[in-house]
């Protein structure tokens, strides 16, 4: 794919400084070649010396680099921000939305236009996916389960089984509890690979709106996540945890079981959070603490 620098300009409605060249693919600056693309999100002599260095690229920078710099740049207010629009918009491929022969699809499943699933997902009855949603290989959607508009469901995800849930008969014998509610997710929701989100015990399982969970997360029975929350690899978040808006969870976070953790909340690398977390607070530590 290759556009011109001006058309990259146009579409961030801004100024294009220094020649109108072709850009053949984006580019880190350290592997960056003739028609690349590049950004630099603080500036630094060294960087600005490193972009010197390259003939015919163009890069987003910050206003700080504006006068220094002899190669194609634009300035923009959030270099990796505009990057990832950029590298979008004019070197991705759209999905074409396919349905792989080897997909299994269960009665009445209730799918939006333009769905894509791959390779060995299956999708259990009563299932409903939303427009535009891709659902990749060996996924796994429970029965009941909703998705909606425009999310994207990694490969090996398994969304909708039970919950680890069981109440002890003596000290031998456990009795598993049946599990009736749903997951439901809503739009623009991502779940990352090997993620696994149980269906609720007797209320549903929610992730709101526009909130993205990496690879390897596990969520039990019974959570509600609110919207744009960014919960990153390898975190656990254990049955009936309710989690605010745009809150932020690190790799290898553990939440007990009840937790309330409140909008706009940060839980640092690693930490283990056993109590009440408050809005706009930052936890990190085992047992978590507040961060000052």
């Amino acid at each position: 794919m290759t556009t011109k620098a001006s058309d990259i300009a146009a579409f961030l409605a801004l100024t294009l400084h220094g020649p109108d060249i072709a850009i053949n693919a984006p580019s880190s600056l350290r592997s960056a070649s003739m028609g690349s693309l590049v950004f630099a999100n603080t500036y630094s002599d060294a960087t600005r010396d490193a972009l010197e260095g390259f003939e015919s690229i163009c890069a987003l920078v910050g206003e700080e680099f504006r006068g220094t710099l002899q190669c194609s740049y634009i300035i923009v207010e959030n270099p990796r921000l505009a990057f990832a629009k950029v590298a979008k918009q004019f070197f991705v491929s759209p999905l074409t939305p396919r349905i792989a022969s080897t997909a299994i699809i269960g009665q009445n499943v209730t799918m939006g236009n333009r769905v894509s699933i791959g390779e060995f997902t299956v999708v259990n009855d009563n299932a409903v996916i939303g427009d535009d949603t891709e659902l990749r290989n060996h996924v796994i959607i429970s029965a009941g389960t909703q998705i909606g508009d425009r999310c994207l469901i990694k490969s090996h995800a398994i969304l909708g089984e039970e919950g680890f849930g069981f109440e002890s008969e003596t000290e031998s014998v456990r009795v598993r509890i049946p599990h009736f509610g749903r997951v439901l997710i809503e739009d623009d929701v991502e779940i990352g690979s090997g993620t696994i989100i149980a269906r609720g015990t007797l209320d549903d399982t929610v992730i709101g709106e526009n909130t993205k969970i990496d690879d390897q997360v596990y969520i039990a029975h019974n959570v509600q996540i609110g919207p744009s929350t960014m919960i990153i690899a390898q975190a656990s978040i254990t049955g009936s945890v309710k989690i605010g808006r745009q809150c932020w969870i690190g790799p290898n976070v553990s939440i007990r079981d009840g937790i309330i953790k409140g909008d706009y909340s940060f839980v640092g690398v690693g930490a283990v959070v056993v109590k009440l977390v408050l809005a706009n607070y930052t936890v990190a530590g085992n047992p978590a603490k507040v961060f000052e």
